[in-house]
């Protein structure tokens, strides 16, 4: 990662246990949203963020709802959610 990258909300990469899957850096705009997702439904924070953040083939979103989300697979929408996570804290350092 390169703060560039991230100030300039480059697409991310992230490998994960069943492949490699696109990801939309978050904007100041999603930290806000985050925060209020995580004060009011906390248990659909990480499935916020694959719906926020995870990139189709074509590179749009993915997911058109939480909801869609939330049908897909518990442990992939958990794995998918950390990586997204993750990317809420570059720059940090």
């Amino acid at each position: 990662m390169s703060i560039r990258d991230a100030l300039l909300l480059r697409n991310a990469t992230a490998e994960l246990s069943f492949g490699t899957v696109t990801l939309r850096r978050p904007s100041a705009a999603d930290v806000i949203e985050a925060m209020q997702v995580s004060a009011s439904t906390p248990e659909r924070l990480y499935a916020h963020f694959v719906w926020r953040h995870l990139l189709d083939e074509s590179g749009r979103q993915a997911f058109d709802s939480v909801e869609r989300v939330l049908e897909q697979d518990g442990v992939r929408v958990l794995e998918i959610g950390r990586a997204c996570e993750k990317l809420y804290g570059e720059g940090r350092d």
